[in-house]
């Protein structure tokens, strides 16, 4: 077929270094060559950076930071997004970033609780962060779901 989007979810996982690398060629070859829109599912930010040309960060179900994928990558601005890349091995000592530490629980996806989902593992967090849930926002150039992004960043 020729469908206009393609959702992949997790199609490396698992598979050696090299496999992946096959895979992901010939994702873009089909990308490249039919057009077709591809919605990478995946907790692999190193394949990810490789293919997307931009990037949504999710917590607990919502987005919480989305935008393009180089300037997502080199500079997070959510607090998640921030820890999640931290956590990510680096070859490069020069790329090296200290490690962010998540205190807390994770949200329970049955019952979320009130605010935004990341409250209680976020080291800014105020009253507010427990009380309402913040929308995607534009700030810089992307879209952050956080109250407190213009004072942290």
């Amino acid at each position: 077929g020729d469908p206009p989007l393609v959702v992949l979810d997790e199609p490396t996982t698992g598979l050696d270094l090299i496999t992946q690398g096959q895979i992901l060629d010939e994702i873009a070859r089909i990308q490249r060559e039919l057009g077709t829109t591809m919605v990478y599912v995946s907790h692999n930010l190193a394949a990810v950076s490789v293919i997307a040309d931009r990037i949504a960060v999710m917590y607990a179900g919502r987005i919480v930071e989305e935008g393009p994928t180089h300037s997502l990558l080199q500079e997070p601005k959510h607090p998640y997004t921030r820890a999640l890349l931290a956590s990510t091995p680096r070859i490069d000592p020069a790329q090296r970033q200290q490690k962010i530490s998540l205190n807390g629980e994770l949200p329970s996806s049955v019952a979320p609780p009130p605010g935004c989902a990341f409250n209680n593992r976020c080291p800014h967090a105020n009253a507010h962060c427990r009380q309402q849930v913040p929308p995607l926002r534009i700030f810089e150039g992307r879209q952050v779901a956080c109250h407190r992004i213009a004072e942290i960043c």
